[in-house]
């Protein structure tokens, strides 16, 4: 691999292991990071830094500029202060495609950017019927056709930070990927959840329904994106429009779920963590207003603390009022890639990382 690569949001979970893999197949990747992150992981790779955020389109167009790929991975997962997702997900998705578009103008050859999404900017799975073969609860799998109807500021922020770029695809090819809930080593967001299942024998589930979830592996994640950038289908301006003769339902062009084949309930996760610490581990149902309330403290914590909680209201929606599950299909149809590694197996080799590296 001779290609130069532009990632933003390398410093981040998915973005440094999306590096390992892209500079251990002989890349040349550059990396957007503002001057105090932590860099030690991407220093040791040898990447070249493009010091600044997302605001700077300078710098972006430093970065852009002679990258055969650009892979948009900047986001914000939680807000401290109400705007901050607009900011980020929606403006800083903006001035990367804008970039990108810039660059393509000035030079004749347009970048291929690859942008990471979220399942929450598609919205919960919605019903289905009775004669369809894979349902959930009642729920049928999220398909990339159908039209994006998201249920917090989160999920609204990713949606719209989806049509920013579309907004340029057709200046720069576009490819937007809509991972579910990541996983894996490294993944700080969920090391709460191995830590009580370590040290006290619970695993906590929110609400009375112990739901399916989709997930992703981040090594697939990456796998999928690298796919993505070789072979994917490329978005065009209209692709989240409503098609009028076809409720509810979009062409959904050049858009990817990046899911693991087959949803498992939420309990799975505790019980293959507890598989693999060697000890039984008991599910903890949390009551819905137990959540909720959780999340009213957390909007206290960022308001009076200006710091970000592990709950904050945003996410107890998310986590009481949507099916979160989705279809692999079109990305393992278009990008020939299978995962043949049961999720209950990466569940455990996750944890037993967490173990070693001493995160539990």
């Amino acid at each position: 691999m001779s290609e130069t690569f532009f990632i933003t949001g390398a410093t981040g979970f998915v973005g440094g292991r999306l590096a390992e893999r892209l500079t251990e197949a002989g890349g040349r990747v550059r990396c957007l990071a503002r001057p105090k992150s932590n860099r030690k992981r991407l220093e040791a790779l040898g990447v070249e830094f493009v010091d600044a955020d997302l605001n700077d389109r300078e710098a972006l167009r430093r970065g852009a500029e002679g990258a055969d790929v650009v892979f948009h991975l900047a986001g914000l997962t939680k807000e401290r202060r109400r705007g901050e997702f607009d900011a980020v997900n929606r403006v800083g998705s903006r001035n990367v495609a804008e970039v990108c578009a810039e660059v393509a103008k000035a030079s004749g050859t347009a970048p291929t950017l690859v942008a990471v999404s979220s399942l929450a900017a598609a919205g919960s799975a919605p019903k289905g019927k009775k004669t369809e073969d894979a349902l959930f609860d009642g729920r049928r799998l999220k398909r990339e056709t159908d039209v994006p109807s998201p249920i917090s500021a989160y999920g609204r922020s990713k949606l719209a930070g989806e049509r920013e770029l579309l907004r340029f695809a057709d200046a720069t090819p576009t490819t937007i990927l809509r991972p579910p809930y990541v996983f894996g080593p490294g993944d700080a967001v969920s090391t709460p959840l191995y830590k009580i299942a370590n040290e006290k024998g619970l695993f906590l589930v929110p609400g009375w329904l112990d739901r399916f979830y989709s997930f992703v592996e981040v090594d697939d994640l990456a796998t999928l994106l690298i796919a993505a950038a070789e072979r994917g289908e490329r978005a065009e301006p209209s692709t989240l429009d409503p098609i009028p003769a076809e409720d509810g339902r979009c062409s959904g062009r050049g858009v990817y779920f990046a899911t693991s084949p087959t949803p498992v309930r939420f309990s799975e996760f505790g019980a293959a963590i507890g598989k693999a610490l060697g000890r039984k581990v008991k599910t903890q149902k949390i009551p819905p207003m137990g959540v909720l309330g959780t999340g009213v403290y957390g909007e206290i914590v960022k308001t009076v603390a200006k710091k970000s909680p592990p709950l904050d209201w945003n996410k107890a929606v998310e986590a009481l009022f949507g099916a979160w599950i989705c279809s692999g299909d079109k990305a393992a149809r278009d990008f020939d890639v299978r995962f043949e590694t049961p999720l209950a197996e990466q569940f455990a080799a996750a944890t037993d990382w967490y173990r070693r590296e001493g995160w539990i």
